[in-house]
């Protein structure tokens, strides 16, 4: 079973589901790929990859979008950041506010860029970086923010940060299950979508 996942929910949901998943089904080996949703919208659409978890864009007429949860953007900061003991922030606030961002070609951060531009606010972008966990790790020493889902933290907890809760419009997403609306034949397929319907919400 090849399955796609999009990187800020593959630390966070992915090491517990495979566990979950090769004990009740050992004869079924498994491929993860941590990829984008738009590639893993494309490979499951041309064969080369069976299931995928990632955000519900609903692009593609021919995929099942299942949504498994939801989830909000966050304020997301170290404890060397002044806003450390805030309870929440406006978005207004982060107006010139000093952010890490991911590059434009995560979908996440198209999203972040449409909350920002319906709040009309410009942060300034202190570093552009294409990996989550290093955006992360560099929170702390370039005492900036980053604006992301609150799922980004599970699995990170030794790196001592927080989700400040943003107050504004447009600030949840959904996250689920992408395959090919035909798919339910496939017994491997069938076996992990049912797994990963009853322990992501959890």
């Amino acid at each position: 079973l090849h399955v796609g996942v999009v990187p800020i929910l593959n630390v966070a949901l992915m090491p517990p589901l495979l566990g979950l998943f090769a004990a009740s089904h050992p004869g079924i080996s498994l491929t993860v790929e941590e990829i984008s949703s738009t590639e893993i919208e494309t490979a499951i659409e041309e064969g080369r990859m069976d299931v995928g978890l990632g955000f519900l864009t609903r692009h593609s007429p021919n995929l099942r979008y299942e949504r498994l949860c939801t989830d909000e953007f966050a304020l997301v900061v170290s404890e060397k950041h002044p806003w450390w003991k805030r309870r929440t922030v406006q978005v207004s606030e982060l107006h010139q506010h000093r952010l890490l961002q991911l590059f434009d070609t995560f979908v996440m951060r198209r999203m972040t860029d449409q909350i920002c531009l319906k709040h009309q606010v410009r942060p300034r972008t202190v570093a552009e970086l294409n990996a989550i966990e290093t955006l992360l790790r560099s929170l702390a020493p370039l005492e900036a923010a980053a604006i992301m889902p609150k799922i980004a933290l599970r699995g990170r907890e030794g790196l001592k940060l927080r989700a400040i809760p943003l107050r504004g419009k447009n600030l949840g997403l959904e996250i689920g299950l992408l395959r090919l609306s035909d798919s339910a034949a496939n017994s491997a397929v069938g076996a992990f979508t049912a797994l990963v319907k009853a322990e992501v919400p959890k």
